[in-house]
């Protein structure tokens, strides 16, 4: 393979070379979802050995637990809970509360016992804060808009730091948990403020079972944790009581999950700051491929807007693309004459073009309407440089949508036994990171499983391409760029700009830009730049 040809690759193959310990900047411990209590839901001898194994650890700057310290918040729980921990409180130690905690008001014995449901830690190179993301009594969390906005204004202050944000709730859905939508309610607009902030290193707890992300919006890497439960009966698949090592080095942050009960370490490595390759133009780049991408049109007589989808499509089509892929909700409520108006109108698309079924496609009698009037519920394109599988996200026994577990196998066997050079690309609609001005109840009802299988390196998809949420917004994680559009034509939309696609401009280097277009203003904006491995499955490693 020429390493000129692909200056970028090395974040692929590398991630775990040796790392010279000599220059390890941080130790930190990771303790969670203890859920201490007099009960069965507790395990004593697990929490116990975990913090036997602590006090052995070397070089440990700082030992933070993640949140649910007690089962139920109560004051006898609390009290328990003081006990148990004493041996570790001290001024290295820092908690945060998780929703148990908050249970039975239990948030005022937290601050009664701890001092403040939020901590701060600033060295010279560093930021750490802690967060209550806890709604009392509920088993959701939130970090609410004017925190995000005052956060914001405090890790932007924090130059040329490293930064770390901890709170109990997970950000982006994780696997192998069952509800894997349980994240904070606001999740997209933290997902932003995370992002424009520059935070680093995000760490959660709440889901009993340990998992990273590697993440970018292509201007630097976050990094995702989630961290399993310390001393709680209640776990998840094989995995059972862990604690974690975190090492943060120059360039680079391990992971050392350590197993209490199988005495098994689980060891991960990601970069934190990975070195892209950019040119200042991409002018002079061979384009590979590029794809429009549409959404949300709704045509009908009310919602949709008939001159700005006729602006739209004269735009698009002057446009050299390999294909438009419509990411659902083609009509506004799945009536017959909404149908026939949409065949009508997507005829005028001159470009090839793959349609996948939205929610407000498949109610009552669109299931059968949009197979006669548009297509197929799961279409397929293939070309020479160019796979697009499209699969209908929609169950009508499931509010929220589902890829299920096979049609989720399919999709992995089927790209896996393809070993031809091109852009693989998976579409549906329900959305499976979260997204700024919306809530997470729109997330597909198994994101976690889908976020962690198709953005496998292995199982070779470039892209995932959703709708649903009438905004754009891309986010990379690991090797695969997860991608949302706004709201082609209909009244709906959610951007201040007005209604909009995307252009998604792949390149043989595999450099990729996302580009968003307003259709009334003509305005073009950058939203994404990204690299991707067009060199996976070759044999070329």
């Amino acid at each position: 393979m020429d390493k000129n040809l692909y200056p970028h690759y090395a974040r692929y193959k590398h991630k775990l070379r040796s790392v010279d310990l000599s220059a390890r900047r941080m130790r930190i411990v990771l303790l969670s979802d203890t859920h201490i209590t007099k009960g069965g839901e507790f395990n004593l001898s697990m929490f116990e050995k975990a913090l036997t194994e602590i006090e052995k650890v070397k070089n440990v700057d700082y030992v933070i637990h993640l949140g649910d310290l007690t089962h139920s918040g109560t004051f006898l729980d609390y009290e328990y809970a003081i006990t148990c921990l004493k041996r570790c409180m001290n001024d290295k130690f820092f908690i945060i509360p998780g929703n148990h905690d908050a249970k039975n008001v239990g948030y005022l014995l937290f601050e009664e016992m701890f001092g403040s449901r939020t901590f701060e830690i600033e060295g010279d190179d560093f930021y750490i804060l802690g967060l209550d993301s806890s709604i009392p009594d509920m088993d959701e969390g939130r970090i609410g808009k004017r925190t995000n906005e005052r956060i914001g204004k405090i890790f932007l202050s924090k130059k040329d730091k490293l930064k770390i944000l901890c709170f109990h709730h997970p950000l982006i859905p994780i696997p192998l948990t069952g509800r894997e939508r349980s994240a904070i309610i606001d999740a997209g607009d933290t997902l932003e403020m995370i992002l424009k902030s520059h935070v680093d290193i995000v760490l959660n707890g709440h889901r009993h079972i340990s998992n990273v992300y590697s993440c970018t919006d292509g201007e630097k890497e976050l990094v995702i944790f989630n961290s399993g439960t310390t001393s709680s009966n209640k776990t998840r698949y094989r995995e059972l009581f862990t604690y974690t090592i975190m090492d943060i080095y120059k360039n680079s942050l391990t992971f050392n999950t350590r197993k209490i009960m199988d005495d098994v370490n689980i060891k991960r490595g990601r970069y934190i700051n990975r070195a892209f390759h950019y040119n200042k133009s991409a002018k002079d780049k061979d384009l590979f491929v590029r794809i429009v991408h549409i959404a949300n049109t709704h045509f009908s007589h009310t919602n949709f807007m008939e001159e700005i989808y006729q602006e739209a499509i004269r735009q698009i089509n002057e446009i050299e693309a390999n294909i438009v892929i419509h990411s659902g909700d083609v009509t506004n409520s799945n009536k017959l004459p909404e149908f026939e108006i949409a065949s009508s109108k997507l005829s005028h698309i001159k470009h090839p073009k793959l349609i996948i079924p939205g929610n407000n496609d498949l109610q009552t009698f669109g299931w059968e309407l949009f197979q006669e009037w548009i297509g197929p519920l799961d279409p397929f394109y293939e070309d020479h440089d160019l796979r697009v599988i499209g699969i209908n996200s929609i169950d009508r026994t499931i509010g929220n949508g589902n890829i299920g577990r096979k049609k989720m196998l399919e999709t992995i066997n089927f790209l896996k036994n393809k070993t031809d050079y091109g852009i693989n690309i998976v579409a549906f609609y329900n959305n499976i990171i979260p997204h700024p001005k919306s809530r997470i109840d729109s997330m597909l009802s198994d994101s976690g499983a889908v976020i962690k299988n198709f953005t496998l390196p292995e199982n070779k998809i470039n892209f995932i391409l959703t709708g649903h949420d009438h905004i754009s917004f891309s986010l990379q994680i690991e090797d695969t760029i997860v991608s949302s559009c706004g709201s082609l034509c209909s009244e709906d939309y959610l951007d201040m700009n007005g209604n909009s696609y995307s252009i998604i401009n792949c390149y043989k280097d595999g450099y990729v830009e996302i580009e968003r277009v307003y259709v009334r203003s003509h305005l073009r904006e950058i939203t994404g730049k990204y690299w991707i491995n067009l060199t996976r499955g070759n044999g070329d490693e």
